[in-house]
């Protein structure tokens, strides 16, 4: 395939892109901004009558880009700086590094995410890049997100997975994304409050409950022609006050949607 051919194949992409991506910018533009806002106190008032416990949220509009990435071979370089750790590496849609640790460690009481930040920040190829992503852990991962110039990235792409059986760190998956192309860049994005209403209204916080954690992180959107794009979004942690189960949301952060749970995030 001659080059002019690569070039123009190159061009329709990115135009597609930016197309599919202008339409859904210019979408949510078209949302009177002035009427939502009229609501949002009633709004609010409904979510306390429901027995929803609200933190104080944040009425500030932050900034986001569309982000994109391509898969890459980074990871390969790490076999080599990595010691004390039998590493193998998988390919597929994207390239995953599994560690398991020649000795494990044993983590003591009331220190363990000391000792794995410390561990990850020491021992993880580029893990002063990732940081402990609440979100996305649970009882059976800790989860540490990468953490590039870009923004926070909330994606199984960008992660390590720390794994701990018996009290023991004993091994760690990792996921790694070089160069994030902006596609669309400094958008006006909703509010940390907006985010809470939006899911109110979506009928996705139930009564009785109560909002335990928000972050503004780059999620997952779609796949397009080789590229992975990243949408700006909010993770709002939602907690069953009668059983303790917290559930974590997410609100695109430019279109004011909820997006639904996806094995990708």
């Amino acid at each position: 395939m001659d080059f002019r051919r690569i070039e123009w194949i190159f061009l329709v992409v990115f135009v597609g892109l930016n197309i599919f991506l202008g339409i859904s910018y210019f979408q949510a533009q078209q949302v009177d901004l002035a009427t939502i806002k009229s609501g949002d106190a009633a709004t609010i008032t409904d979510i306390t009558r429901d027995q929803i416990k609200l933190p104080r949220l944040s009425k500030k509009t932050p900034k986001g880009d569309y982000l994109a990435s391509q898969a890459n071979s980074a990871l390969t370089a790490a076999r080599t700086n990595l010691v004390k750790q039998q590493v193998s590496i998988s390919e597929g849609d994207y390239q995953e590094l599994q560690a398991n640790l020649d000795v494990p460690i044993t983590l003591k009481k009331n220190q363990e995410l000391r000792q794995m930040k410390t561990f990850v920040k020491n021992n993880v190829y580029h893990g002063k890049e990732y940081e402990y992503a609440p979100a996305l852990s649970n009882g059976e991962r800790v989860v540490f997100a990468q953490h590039p110039q870009a923004g926070l990235i909330y994606d199984r792409r960008a992660a390590v997975t720390l794994h701990v059986s018996d009290n023991r760190l004993v091994s760690y998956t990792q996921t790694y994304l070089t160069k994030l192309n902006i596609l669309r860049d400094h958008l006006s994005l909703m509010s940390e409050q907006d985010a809470v209403i939006a899911l109110y209204r979506d009928n996705d916080i139930p009564n009785n409950s109560a909002i335990v954690s928000t972050q503004l992180a780059y999620s997952y959107l779609l796949d397009a022609k080789g590229s992975t794009v990243y949408v700006p979004a909010w993770y709002i942690g939602v907690k069953n006050r009668s059983t303790g189960n917290v559930t974590v949301k997410r609100v695109n952060a430019i279109t004011r949607t909820v997006m639904k749970n996806r094995n990708d995030s």
